[in-house]
């Protein structure tokens, strides 16, 4: 049985993901450089792991990311949105 506090918790994560991501996409594309580019796809990668996790409340038999998994998708969104910061 799926807690409610789950389901709303990763709802709420999902919701903060894109909204932080559309600003920072919604940026990038008025003004087009680089730094503005690793960025958003560092908050891209967190917006498409948070989409990932949501079926592992229904499902968790036939769809599991093990720990490592996770943080290795942590450490490559950290990655881009830490080299956007410090481009230029």
């Amino acid at each position: 049985m799926v807690e409610i506090l789950d389901v709303v918790i990763r709802l709420g994560f999902v919701i903060a993901t894109a909204f932080l991501f559309s600003i920072v996409a919604a940026a990038y594309i008025r003004l087009r450089n680089r730094k503005l580019m690793l960025i958003s796809f560092g908050f891209g990668v967190f917006f498409i792991h948070a989409l990932i996790t949501l079926p592992e409340l229904f499902f968790p038999l036939l769809y599991t990311l093990t720990e490592n998994t996770h943080l290795l998708i942590h450490v490559i969104g950290l990655t881009f949105i830490l080299i956007g910061t410090l481009k230029d």
